[in-house]
């Protein structure tokens, strides 16, 4: 309760306009993880600093609209934010968003998740090795294209990024 109170202090002892996007976002994260009451206002930070171009924010808020947090669960809006982050480079954004379009849009799928891959992004890379092993989403059939997929992917989980 104590930690949730400071976090508050803090937001509230910031001027929130002349923050950077990035300042923004990190607040909003702190929010979004003090607990349920603190949620809303850190959807709406989000909200904002995705409006002045951060994809990290559009990605955590496309998250919070998935999950129902701070508001109402909503599946568009999800798709909508995290499409968004996907664009602005946020890898895990990419990769959820090939698995909301996975039965209703194979063609955008592939792009998200090949786009995931690209940027080395390990669960993007062992789902592509499976799809290929398998012949799903659209690619076809190929035993050794997965298993250097599933290399890549044992590889990169060693040099995992850091959270958006």
């Amino acid at each position: 309760m104590k930690l949730a109170a400071w976090l508050l202090a803090a937001v509230f002892a910031t001027p929130v306009a002349a923050s950077p996007a990035s300042d923004v976002t990190a607040q909003a994260k702190a929010l979004m993880r003090a607990g349920t009451a603190s949620q809303p206002q850190a959807r709406a930070l989000f909200e904002q600093a995705a409006g002045q171009g951060s994809g990290p924010a559009a990605y955590y808020l496309g998250l919070m609209f998935k999950n129902g947090m701070g508001g109402p669960q909503d599946s568009a809006g999800a798709l909508r934010w995290l499409e968004l982050a996907a664009q602005r480079g946020v890898a895990p954004a990419m990769f959820i968003v090939a698995n909301l379009l996975q039965d209703s849009d194979e063609a955008r799928a592939r792009y998200w998740l090949d786009a995931a891959c690209d940027l080395e992004y390990p669960e993007a890379l062992q789902q592509k090795s499976v799809a290929l092993a398998e012949g799903r989403m659209g690619y076809a059939h190929n035993e050794e294209q997965s298993f250097l997929y599933l290399k890549m992917a044992t590889h990169a989980m060693g040099h995992r990024s850091d959270a958006p």
